[in-house]
């Protein structure tokens, strides 16, 4: 068997999406005697080979603003790579050209009588993260000291474009045979662009990787963070979609005699400005992508608190990360937070109040050990494993191979395809 992920999200200073990935190439390869392919975007066409795992990149422009993500823009480069490696699945993780390659891969196969199948995992939820809440930011930021009418008319324009984009990619998730996301409350959400039915695949942690055990004096020197200090920690993206911004505003209002440090680690558009601003402060360290993920997974469990602003999570694997290594969690009562996040182990607060933030982190500062305990506690009974994520994810890769037969030979599956609830 020969599997596929398709997607534009996976670079040398990705995240949750490459973790994702590559925990699935190794799974492959260490559990399986499958074949894996990944095509992504890239510098030129370039194709490299390691055993049963192959790796096609293709010429592809950078994304203003979002460098080092690139953009597909040939679909007949996708479409001859599929038709190259003849995969029986492909996964998207990527919801723009790339997928019409996918389908047409897919009729061709079918029409020769040979099963295949593409999914999609909702990594992502484009139409709120990077059309309406950018929108609504704009006019709720620039204009309401302007006119209120002006902002008025700019949240609405932020809630249809949001609605049309949703009714776009819910067209194109319609065409796949399986979709996948990490909770329910983003199945619920893929239930918003008209699909039903997507099964939960959650995501996985390295539990060994990720451990209080790994606490370390000398990381925290390095910093200059003494053992009485307070470390807060984000790791992630540096850009509005996780408001990290928010965090810097946060740091500014905790009080000035306390020892806190705040360490943001990543890549983004927001580099420079944290940077900037970081240079005003002794105790805030804006550190690059941690590679080495030993390294980084020793720099997670030095902290003392991790810190997300971000409301569009759609797993939040930073956060679980962030438990299995002990440390509880503040965040904002948005998207999969309100999953990963209970009170025995962090807090929730109001999207985009630093104040709120800061109440929280004070609060729950005094029991910030017994809280990492249950954090760790949560995660091991919760059996975040990767193996057990991806026994999942092939059982519904078997089982949809197996139903491939019955899709008719223009591609679309015998899925249920209900209008909008909300349009109802």
């Amino acid at each position: 068997m020969r599997y596929c992920d398709l997607t534009l999200a996976y670079t040398e200073t990705s995240g949750g999406i490459r973790t994702y990935i590559d925990q699935k190439r190794r799974y492959i390869d260490e559990q399986t005697d499958d074949e894996h392919l990944l095509i992504v975007p890239g510098e030129r066409d370039h194709c490299e080979r390691q055993g049963r795992l192959c790796k096609i990149e293709i010429e592809s422009p950078l994304i203003p603003g979002c460098e080092p993500y690139r953009f597909f823009w040939r679909p007949d480069k996708i479409r001859r790579a599929l038709a190259d490696q003849q995969p029986d699945v492909v996964e998207l993780g990527s919801y723009f050209l790339s997928p019409w390659a996918a389908f047409r891969y897919r009729d061709e196969r079918r029409a020769e009588g040979l099963p295949t199948l593409v999914s999609v995992y909702f990594h992502t939820d484009v139409a709120h993260a990077y059309v309406g809440a950018p929108v609504r930011r704009f006019f709720g930021e620039g204009m309401e000291s302007v006119s209120d009418t002006l902002a008025l008319w700019g949240h609405k324009l932020g809630e249809i474009l949001e609605d049309g984009a949703e009714s776009a990619f819910g067209q194109m998730f319609r065409k796949c045979d399986l979709t996948l996301a990490a909770t329910q409350a983003q199945a619920a959400r893929v239930a918003d662009y008209g699909v039903q039915g997507t099964e939960i695949v959650p995501l996985g942690v390295d539990l060994s990787l990720f451990s209080p055990e790994r606490r370390s004096a000398a990381a925290r020197e390095r910093l200059g963070v003494a053992e009485d200090d307070i470390l807060l920690i984000y790791c992630g993206r540096l850009d509005s979609e996780k408001a990290v911004t928010l965090l810097v505003d946060v740091f500014e209002r905790l009080p000035a005699m306390s020892r806190f440090h705040l360490v943001l680690v990543g890549e983004g558009p927001l580099r420079a400005e944290l940077e900037a601003r970081a240079g005003r402060f002794g105790r805030v360290h804006v550190l690059p992508y941690e590679k080495d993920k030993s390294a980084y997974a020793t720099l997670l469990a030095s902290a003392d608190l991790y810190v997300t602003a971000g409301p569009h999570e759609t797993f939040g694997l930073a956060v679980v990360e962030a438990e299995a290594s002990g440390l509880p969690v503040v965040g904002v009562d948005a998207g999969a937070l309100r999953e990963r996040v209970r009170s025995d182990w962090g807090r929730l607060g109001p999207v985009g109040d630093a104040g709120a933030m800061v109440g929280n982190i004070l609060e729950i500062l005094p029991r910030c050990r017994d809280m990492g305990r249950a954090a760790r506690r949560h995660v091991l009974e919760a059996g975040y494993g990767w193996d057990r994520s991806f026994e999942r994810l092939f059982e519904l890769y078997r089982k949809g191979l197996s139903q491939s037969a019955d899709s008719d030979p223009a591609g679309s599956s015998k899925r249920t395809d209900p209008l909008l609830s909300r349009h109802q």
